[in-house]
């Protein structure tokens, strides 16, 4: 694939992005998320993961409290936690790991 068509892909995954943002955000006003086969939100959040990882292997900056509420960190986090067998000691490990 050409860097142009890396670009390009790019752009449509932001597009992508701004537009599912956006009726996520109306999805929570109207009730609708609570509908939300949760099949769909656990591929979501995958994706949301593999993104991120190499997101931040390319030194991006974390989400900030702009972006989640300590509430949707923690239970993320939770889940992923306990997906993967994981616990709080494990976390903290790779916590150290990210902050040095």
């Amino acid at each position: 694939m050409s860097p142009s068509e890396h670009t390009d892909r790019a752009r449509r995954i932001d597009e992508l992005v701004t537009t599912l943002a956006a009726e996520v955000a109306a999805g929570l006003d109207d009730g609708a998320i609570a509908t939300l086969d949760p099949t769909t939100a656990r591929r979501l959040v995958s994706t949301a993961a593999r993104c991120w990882a190499v997101a931040a292997e390319e030194g991006a900056e974390p989400p900030d409290g702009r972006d989640t509420t300590p509430t949707d960190a923690v239970a993320l986090a939770t889940a992923a936690l306990r997906s993967h067998d994981l616990n709080p000691f494990d976390l903290a490990l790779w916590f150290s790991r990210s902050s040095s």
